[in-house]
């Protein structure tokens, strides 16, 4: 890097004209007042940008906001990125309107903490900065800058300026930085354009990192640019982390679509959508809000208007916490645990906060059903573990993707895998990257093996279905059949049987003795019937059994790999395996191609049964039917393991 930054971001509050951008120049040298108009009027509009030097040479940014009422949307784009607050009051002023409300607001957004400076103190004696010292001490009480200290300051004389300096910088040196684990995540503040630069867009990422060369997702446009440059409080480099102030060089992106309210993310795993569930948190000096209210949500530097839906009551009132969604007008990126507010549209007034649980789609719902599942999510708190189980118990028999697990937890999929891996009550297809609660794959065997036992109701000796009749079940997700047909394979008690078959070993059971001496008759049949074998019509006059109880015999026998069916004919499977070696015989006899005339004349048999035959043997792999020719194939498995037979 060309130069070191501590990752903590520190935002001013306050009301309009208590001194904030004179203040932060005063620490720092820089006017934080960007805009033409800014510096005519002596009034900040927009949010602003500094940077101070700490003792040990790292750079700290700050970031002035608007006080003026008419400006809390910029004000709340800016501190929706902040570790710490600077709530400045003029001490000839002492609290005002914007002073409380930008107090309910850092309060709300979860700031970790801050100072106060009491500003302008070389303009009241020291008996007027006493009673504002005391009026703003009694607003924070029970908010996040409860215990924060207040240092008296004068931007023009400098008076208070070097102690509130080390102030700050020690507040900043005891927060922890904010963690660049997770993909890359940057709400955008700004968007402009540079001569030989192009598109710049700005903000503070919330989380992960970002280097020149990455390729970047802006959301909700779903647009993508490479990153050229990236700089960060002032200066070029390397890579920027959550908690710096950042600049990205993207001249890919089209400056006009891009602004304020976008995110600029890592690819592929953020979504959008038009209703966000969230904790909600109404203050204490809210009125009290209806079901389906008109509101302005803002998080990260997003706002826009939407609805608030209470789902267990029809009203709320100040100081009441609950769960609840708002559909939005407007598609907007967000994740799990941001933090927001929520602002009336008419009057506009800050009136509650909270956190968000999860993004989702607007669309028909059930009040008490939502918010039961909102409950949960709220139960779950923020242990992926508990959030896995939670969006698995939703999910039911389908269970969930591990990429669709990642999306609900906004971490990347490693991450989830890890906590799979510690959870003995989920299981994971691998095959498939398919999660599912345990007690789902339980109860889903149960119901995969009475629909076998359903199937098989006529035949009632069989073992084995189709594989065909597993994926066409009405019953189960096929994703939870795909694994449930793994998991009975890998435990041993289903394995592929004939003709794409799934043979289920718990049902090869013994049989009765009458009904294993009607087996035996029928094997016996086909066996004396050698290369001439008879088919079900034949089996019934020579045995005197008939419809479903015959073909169930002949299933199980099959099924125990004692015969095998050809076309419409019943073979002995030891009869099968000579005619196998016959084949292969024959055609190394013959260059490796069959002579067909000779082989019939051997077996003493006709072509009405040595077709069928020979296609049932080109379908296990042993011959190949070319240009009217049938080759063997030397080296397949079936003929390999025939030429270590003795014979």
């Amino acid at each position: 890097m060309a130069r070191s930054i501590h990752p903590v971001v520190v935002g001013t509050a306050g009301h309009i004209d208590h001194g904030k951008s004179s203040l932060v120049k005063a620490l720092t040298g820089i006017d934080p007042d960007r805009l033409k108009e800014e510096k005519e009027r002596g009034l900040t509009i927009d949010l602003g940008f500094a940077r101070l030097k700490l003792a040990d040479g790292r750079w700290l940014g700050l970031v002035d906001v608007p006080g003026h009422e008419r400006f809390v949307r910029n004000m709340v784009a800016g501190c929706t990125g902040l570790d710490l607050a600077m709530l400045v009051v003029a001490a000839d002023d002492g609290v005002m309107p914007q002073t409380i409300e930008h107090v309910d607001i850092l309060d709300l957004l979860g700031v970790r903490g801050g100072l106060i400076a009491l500003t302008k103190i070389d303009m009241v004696d020291p008996a007027l900065a006493d009673m504002a010292e005391e009026e703003v001490r009694k607003l924070v009480q029970g908010t996040v800058l409860a215990d924060a200290e207040v240092v008296r300051v004068s931007s023009v004389t400098g008076e208070g300026i070097p102690e509130l300096r080390q102030r700050l910088e020690t507040l900043a040196l005891g927060v922890e930085p904010r963690t660049s684990h997770g993909p890359f995540r940057m709400p955008i503040q700004r968007v402009f354009s540079l001569p030989g630069i192009g598109t710049v867009i700005t903000g503070i990422p919330a989380s992960g990192t970002i280097a020149p060369g990455a390729e970047i997702e802006i959301l909700p446009l779903q647009e993508r640019a490479k990153v050229r440059g990236i700089h960060a409080d002032g200066g070029k480099v390397d890579e920027a982390v959550a908690g710096h102030s950042t600049a990205l060089s993207v001249p890919d992106a089209r400056e006009a679509g891009v602004h304020r309210g976008m995110v600029a993310c890592a690819p592929g795993v953020f979504t959008v959508g038009d209703a966000v569930d969230i904790d909600l948190v109404i203050t204490p000096r809210s009125g009290r809000l209806q079901h389906r209210e008109p509101i302005r949500f803002h998080t990260g530097t997003i706002e826009v208007r939407g609805t608030l839906l209470l789902l267990d009551r029809d009203g709320v009132g100040p100081g009441e916490s609950l769960a609840a969604r708002l559909e939005l007008d407007e598609e907007v990126c967000c994740a799990h645990n941001d933090r927001f507010l929520l602002r009336t549209q008419n009057p506009a007034a800050t009136v509650g906060g909270g956190r968000v649980l999860r993004l989702s789609r607007s669309g028909r719902y059930r009040r008490k059903e939502l918010g039961a599942e909102l409950a949960g999510i709220l139960a779950a708190g923020d242990r992926p573990e508990a959030r896995i189980e939670h969006e698995l118990g939703q999910a039911g028999p389908d269970g969930r993707t591990v990429d669709d697990l990642a999306r609900a937890l906004e971490a990347p999929e490693t991450k989830v895998l890890d906590a799979i891996a510690l959870m003995p009550l989920v299981e994971l297809h691998t095959r498939g990257m398919r999660a599912f609660l345990r007690s789902h794959v339980d109860a889903g065997e149960i119901e995969l093996l009475q629909s076998v036992a359903r199937m098989l109701q006529k035949r009632p000796d069989a073992a084995s279905i189709k594989r065909t009749a597993l994926r066409t079940t009405k019953t189960l997700p096929q994703g939870l059949v795909d694994y449930l047909w793994e998991r009975l394979q890998t435990a041993g008690r289903v394995r592929a049987g004939r003709q794409g078959q799934i043979l289920f070993v718990d049902r090869l059971r013994p049989l009765p003795d009458a009904q294993q001496q009607r087996l035996d008759r029928l094997v016996a049949e086909c066996e004396q019937r050698g290369f001439r074998p008879p088919d079900d019509t034949e089996l019934a006059a020579a045995t005197g059994q008939s419809g479903d109880p015959m073909l169930s015999l002949l299933d199980r026998a099959q099924d125990e790999g004692r015969i095998e069916k050809v076309g419409e004919h019943y073979y002995a499977s030891a009869v099968v395996r000579t005619v196998l070696h016959a084949i292969r015989n024959n055609c190394l006899q013959n260059g490796e191609v069959l002579d067909i005339p000779k082989l019939r004349d051997g077996l003493d048999t006709s072509r009405k049964y040595l077709i069928p035959l020979l296609e049932y043997v080109d379908a296990l792999g042993l011959t190949v039917l070319r240009g009217g020719v049938r080759r063997l194939l030397p080296s397949s498995d079936l003929s390999r393991e025939l030429a270590a037979e003795p014979r």
